[in-house]
């Protein structure tokens, strides 16, 4: 705590206290961004960056954890199937028109389907049946440059979808190396995949799970073998259910009254 003098000296009226001097706002301050170049950050807190250029090159070299990498290599054959879907969508017969005879529907319902399945055929050649181990590190920081394009301005943007990159033996702009390594498909499948840190801690609850899980059985196969013992030195039910409960049980009843007494419960 602190006291200022007051003045006059010793003068109880109006409590007044000197002044005392304090430094002067900062005029025109400037707050200056933390990182200016894009050093910090990572791919579940990014950078925002002022240029496609800028954006381009950070994301292309931001790290990517192995935990991200193994999960997309795992479920690549399903986020394959998922990025097809939802470019062609899902296919839906033609509704008949009256004007068309039975043979012309037919027709027109067998060329339909039939260029259904060559758009599905193509994308599927577009899009490798394995992914490349090799490529799959730069195929997510393609597609992280592409999903944050919108941090940037408009022009910048646009500079971003029209630029040609190399991933593996691909080359596109970021949205066709996306789809190309079925980015898309994991982003839907797996939407924290990229926002959200890894739980280290998730190997070892799930133990703990398995260890309460093994203690639970041992535990009811040890009562089991408890009751049944006292169950034929002649305990009834009660009996039984107060010895569990941590009561003394008293003497047993006898085999037959503790049988009935099982058939009343």
């Amino acid at each position: 705590m602190t006291t200022q003098p007051r003045t006059p000296s010793g003068s109880p009226e109006g409590g007044q206290f000197e002044r005392t001097p304090r430094p002067e706002a900062l005029v025109g301050a400037t707050l200056v961004s933390m990182s200016e170049n894009g050093t910090d950050g990572s791919i579940y807190f990014p950078e925002r960056l002022h240029s496609a250029d800028e954006h381009l090159s950070w994301w292309s070299t931001v790290p990517v954890p192995d935990e991200v990498l193994q999960a997309v290599m795992d479920d690549y054959s399903n986020s394959r199937v998922v990025t097809v879907n939802s470019i062609v969508g899902k296919y839906q017969r033609m509704q008949k028109q009256p004007e068309w005879s039975d043979a012309e529907y037919a027709a027109r319902v067998k060329d339909a389907s039939l260029d259904f399945d060559r758009r599905v055929q193509q994308l599927k050649e577009r899009i490798p049946e394995k992914l490349d181990r090799f490529a799959v590190r730069d195929a997510v920081r393609t597609h992280l440059a592409w999903t944050y394009r919108h941090t940037l301005p408009d022009e910048e943007q646009a500079k971003v979808e029209q630029t040609q990159v190399t991933v593996g033996d691909f080359r596109g702009t970021p949205a066709e190396v996306s789809t190309h390594y079925a980015m898309p498909g994991f982003s839907a499948r797996q939407p924290e995949a990229f926002t959200r840190l890894p739980d280290d801690n998730a190997a070892l609850r799930q133990q703990l799970a398995q260890l309460r899980a093994q203690i639970d059985a041992v535990d009811t196969t040890t009562k089991k073998i408890y009751v049944s013992d006292m169950v034929e030195q002649g305990y009834s039910a009660d009996q039984i259910d107060a010895d569990l409960r941590g009561e003394r049980p008293g003497a047993p009843v006898g085999g037959r009254k503790a049988l009935k007494s099982f058939k009343k419960s």
